[in-house]
């Protein structure tokens, strides 16, 4: 268990990559410094930017030694083997403004439901992540529902407000014994104009968390139990005319109680970013500080600091509908446990949405249907697959949204 923790603590040096869009994954791995409709699950007042909108992800291939068999005979064993934790929903928005000739529509309500979206706190309590609490050893019932509700409001200023919730949960009960497995969160955002080119984003999100689980092959041990976990989250647009973008500085802040283990977990991230637009493409880069520690009276204390340097480029070719995407991310944090120290960097290769580079591809018709592909790493060694045997997979993550 004391090596799961520290793999814990150590995850906390991706804080602020999360994300479910293939966009944001192609490009940087992270949408700190840039908008998209990704931010929706972290700052719901950011429903508003994407009104009358259908949202969604036919999921993310994992390769799998077990099922991708790639040796002698693997184009005799071809077969489909479908992406996991597929998603989909949309925002709808209606005017409250009856006489908008003129355009504008404000004030304006949003209502957004997403169904089946893993939520990336519940690989704490979901195995075969490298976040999760417990054992690979020990029995979980998965979480159903996974459901986001979402409520926005703008305001006749443009100042935006938003609300949201998210729940998964199961309950298995076999013999009177009990196996559980919850998340609970809420988020609360505005996204407001304080000035003529500049946008204020705030968020505040909170939760909770329980697993009940077979840890013993005897009865259910409670690994956790309303555990409680938040996130502070803020950004500035200020928007730089001469160069047709934005200065971005941001910051988010992340706490995570394990009560079991006596163990409260801090991350910090703040740095600055430029995103720009330029003919037919955009690009975006940030520097960000990276701070965290874990506190625990079981075992001994952590704490690391460090950085991160991320970029993120996409531009159309050959015609404005094909679009062409490429990114990167690059951390190092210095990490401390009593009087041992060593340096961590995030994984350079392992087929994770946190690894240094990725790589995509995206269809835009007229900025209402737009699908976006993150390309397998290896793509240029493998594209042959396209004529011959099946080396795995070409692409790893598909999403897609309409606008209407």
């Amino acid at each position: 268990m004391r090596k799961t923790l520290m793999w814990v603590l150590a995850a906390g040096c991706c804080v602020g990559s999360y994300a479910t869009d293939a966009r944001v994954v192609s490009m940087g791995r992270h949408d700190a410094f840039f908008m998209d409709e990704v931010s929706i699950f972290r700052n719901p007042a950011n429903i508003s930017i994407y009104p009358n909108m259908v949202y969604g992800s036919i999921g993310v291939y994992k390769p799998n030694d077990s099922l991708d068999n790639v040796g002698t005979g693997s184009a005799i064993d071809k077969y489909n083997r479908d992406p996991i934790d597929p998603f989909w929903g949309a925002i709808i928005s209606y005017s409250l403004e009856h006489g908008t000739d003129g355009g504008n529509q404000y004030p304006m309500l949003s209502f957004g439901a997403i169904v089946n979206r893993r939520d990336e706190m519940l690989d704490y309590i979901s195995k075969g992540t490298d976040k999760f609490i417990g054992t690979e050893k020990d029995k979980v019932v998965e979480p159903v529902g996974k459901v986001d509700l979402l409520l926005g409001y703008v305001l006749k200023n443009g100042g935006m407000i938003g609300g949201g919730v998210y729940g998964a949960l199961q309950n298995d009960k076999r013999n009177n014994v009990l196996n559980k497995s919850a998340l609970y969160k809420g988020n609360l955002g505005l996204n407001w104009p304080i000035a003529k080119t500049m946008d204020l984003e705030i968020s505040v999100g909170m939760g909770m968390m329980t697993l009940i689980a077979d840890t013993n092959g005897v009865r259910p041990d409670t690994l956790a139990k309303n555990n409680y976990f938040g996130r502070v989250e803020g950004r500035l647009f200020s928007a730089l005319s001469s160069l047709n973008g934005d200065f971005v500085p941001h910051v988010r802040l992340d706490v995570l109680e394990l009560s079991r283990f006596k163990v409260t977990k801090v991350d910090l991230a703040a740095g600055i970013g430029l995103n720009l637009n330029f003919d037919k493409g955009f690009f975006w880069s940030g520097l960000e500080f990276l701070y965290g520690q874990k506190d625990s009276a079981n075992y001994s204390a952590k704490e690391y600091v460090g950085g991160r340097i991320s970029f993120g480029i996409e531009r159309n070719i050959w015609t404005d509908w094909l679009v062409i995407r490429a990114g990167g991310q690059k951390s190092i944090v210095y990490m401390k446990e009593n009087s041992n120290s060593r340096y961590i960097e995030n994984a350079s290769a392992d087929q994770s949405d946190h690894d240094m580079l990725g790589i995509g591809f995206g269809i835009n018709i007229d900025n209402r249907l737009r699908i976006d592909f993150v390309a397998a790493e290896d793509i240029a060694f493998t594209f042959t697959n396209l004529f011959s045997a099946p080396q795995h997979h070409l692409f790893n993550r598909v999403s897609a949204t309409y606008s209407f």
